[in-house]
C-alpha cells in the first residue's frame, strides 16, 4: 500500500544522500520558486493542457519560439512544449516536458521552465531536474503479479517539489513521494502537495 509512512522508509536513504551533498545543492533554491498553491495550480494546468489541443495566440507562439531558441541543446522531437500564463507577472512560462515513446513511462526529467516576458524576451531558464530520469511504465522492473501503485524521486533543484511532479501524478493517476535537497519528504496525490504527511501551512 502506497502511504506516507511507507515512502518515508523508502526515501530515508535518498534523504541522507541529499543532505550529504548539501554543499553542492546550495544552488537548489536558485530556480524560480512559487508558493505550494501556485505550484499545484501550475501542475494542474500543465496536465490539462496536455489533454487537449491548445490554440496559441501570437504572443504565446512568440514566447514558445523564444523558449525553444533558449534551449538549443534539446532534441526538440523528444520534448513537448506547453505555454502557460505567468502567475506572478505579465508574461509566460514555457515548459519543455521530456517525453518517451511509451506514454506509460513516468518521465521525471529532464524538464525545463522558461520565463518569457510579455514582449517575448527570455528572462530565465530553470532546469526542473538535475538529470534525466524515467520510470518504466511496462512493469518489467516489478515482481510478477504486482503493479505500481505510486512512485518516488528526489528533487535536487529546490527545497520544494516542482510543478512537474504534480503534473506527473495527474498524468499517470499515481501518487508520489519526493525527497527535496534539504532532506524533507513531500507527498503528492491528486494534485495536492503535503509535507510530512500533513498539509503544509506555508502555502
Amino acid at each position: 500500500m502506497f502511504t506516507y509512512r511507507v515512502m518515508q522508509r523508502l526515501l530515508k536513504p535518498l534523504c541522507c544522500a541529499a543532505l550529504l551533498v548539501g554543499a553542492y545543492s546550495a544552488q537548489a533554491s536558485d530556480i524560480r520558486q512559487f508558493s505550494l498553491k501556485t505550484t499545484e495550480n501550475l501542475g494542474r494546468e500543465l496536465y490539462e493542457q496536455t489533454q487537449r489541443a491548445a490554440t496559441l495566440s501570437e504572443p504565446q507562439r512568440r514566447a514558445k519560439r523564444a523558449a525553444m531558441a533558449a534551449l538549443p541543446q534539446l532534441e526538440k522531437q523528444g520534448y513537448r512544449f506547453i505555454v502557460l500564463n505567468d502567475p506572478e507577472r505579465k508574461g509566460y512560462l514555457v515548459y519543455a516536458l521530456a517525453t518517451t515513446r511509451d506514454p506509460r513511462d513516468v518521465v521525471i526529467g529532464l524538464h525545463y521552465r522558461v520565463s518569457v516576458s510579455a514582449d517575448g524576451k527570455v528572462e530565465r531558464v530553470d532546469p526542473l531536474a538535475r538529470s534525466a530520469g524515467v520510470i518504466s511504465g511496462n512493469g518489467s522492473d516489478l515482481p510478477r503479479g504486482t503493479h505500481r501503485a505510486g512512485f518516488y524521486s528526489t528533487c535536487m533543484v529546490s527545497v520544494r517539489p516542482t510543478e512537474t511532479f504534480v503534473y506527473l501524478t495527474l498524468l499517470h493517476n499515481q501518487p508520489c513521494a519526493v525527497a527535496t535537497s534539504d532532506g524533507t519528504i513531500w507527498f503528492i496525490e491528486k494534485g495536492k502537495i503535503t509535507k510530512d504527511g500533513k498539509a503544509s501551512s506555508a502555502r
